[in-house]
């Protein structure tokens, strides 16, 4: 960097958009395997046609050194997330930089920052956001990971520190190898479940559209006051989900039933590195990683009320039975909070090893005033 220039930019254009999106494939070029970015989906967000757009305000930022892009992150408010938690969180989504340019992305950040204080941001969050963003890989760091993890590089973590982010939370990716003991084990979960009056049912017997509704609703009610989640909407959900309806997907999530209503759900989805991952020619995924052979619950929520009787088992516990019959040999749970003890719990019941680690940095900014709310959107 030294005698180096280096300028941060907002892009504005298709061709300064598509090149934003498009960086990872200069990170991650020397991989094996890695999970390359939804271009279009990353723009349409970046511009405000995304379901989730009516919530949000988000700038791109970018930085050059010499004239060559090095780093990019988007700056977002998220309105939803603020009404909901009654704190100014502003959230930083899409990082992405090259190693050796640490002045220039501290730059980048700070650019960010100041423009989330300028809407009346008290602190910044990057690592999590509800559909928006995933944690950091602190181990792993070049192994493929479950399907919508990170593994970011290393050095990530001395761009963040030095910005003066600290460690906000921790979480973890286990994984389930599926063998024959732990699949007998998985039926008396589902069984001991429905000698309590309880139905475990796949989203194509429960309805597929219904059962992305009763998802949509058990997980904002769920996860009402789970770290860092926001409620979502049908709306929102059905255009993500409803091209799903004839894929595994539909045998894998689960809806339980117990006294004639919904009170649980889980969404699953089979091994998506064959058709999503870009993999190098000739390499063969380790099975637990990826090829076909490990399918992942993304998301388990159980009411309130009907909790403490074995339903998040005993959903996971199907959900993996069917990704055994499709020849999955192992199953990921992802993705759970260190101290959410009652899912890590389930998970180890399950025969589930950690096997991933990740973090989400925060960083607190001056106070705007006591009492400051957020300002409405202009």
């Amino acid at each position: 960097m030294t005698g180096a220039s280096k300028t941060v930019e907002r892009p504005r254009s298709r061709p300064q958009l598509v090149e934003f999106a498009r960086l990872p494939y200069a990170i991650y070029a020397d991989r094996e395997a890695w999970w390359p970015p939804d271009v279009e989906n990353e723009i349409d967000l970046i511009c405000g046609r995304s379901a989730l757009s009516d919530h949000l305000e988000i700038e791109p930022f970018c930085v050059r050194v010499d004239s060559r892009l090095c780093a990019r992150v988007s700056a977002i408010v998220n309105h939803r997330y603020i009404d909901h938690w009654k704190e100014n969180v502003g959230q930083l989504i899409h990082f992405e930089a090259l190693p050796k340019c640490g002045d220039a992305v501290v730059a980048m950040l700070e650019a960010a920052i100041g423009w989330l204080r300028k809407r009346g941001m008290t602190a910044v969050r990057s690592g999590f956001a509800a559909f928006l963003d995933y944690p950091y890989a602190i181990d792993n760091y070049r192994a493929l990971p479950s399907f919508l993890l990170r593994s970011n590089p290393d050095y990530y973590h001395c761009y963040f520190k030095n910005a003066g982010f600290e460690t906000e939370k921790g979480q973890l990716d286990y994984t389930a190898a599926m063998t024959p003991a732990i699949l007998d084990r998985y039926q008396g979960m589902i069984s001991a479940a429905e000698h309590a009056g309880v139905q475990i049912r796949s989203w194509r017997e429960f309805g597929y559209l219904a059962a992305t509704d009763a998802w949509t609703d058990i997980t904002n009610i769920a996860f009402a006051r789970h770290w860092a989640w926001n409620p979502v909407a049908r709306s929102e959900v059905r255009p993500m989900l409803a091209s799903m309806w004839d894929t595994p997907v539909a045998d894998l999530s689960m809806i339980a039933v117990f006294s004639g209503r919904p009170v649980g759900a889980v969404f699953s989805v089979p091994d998506m590195s064959l058709t999503l991952a870009s993999v190098r020619r000739g390499v063969r995924l380790a099975p637990e990683r990826g090829g076909g052979t490990r399918g992942a619950l993304i998301n388990v929520g159980v009411i309130d009320e009907a909790r403490s009787r074995g339903i998040a088992r005993a959903m996971a516990a199907r959900s993996f039975l069917e990704m055994s019959r499709r020849s999955m040999r192992y199953a990921g749970y992802t993705l759970v909070l260190d101290d959410n003890w009652p899912s890590r719990r389930t998970a180890e019941s399950l025969g589930a090893q950690v096997t991933a680690n990740f973090v989400t940095y925060r960083r607190e900014l001056a106070s705007v005033g006591a009492g400051a709310r957020a300002p409405g959107r202009s």
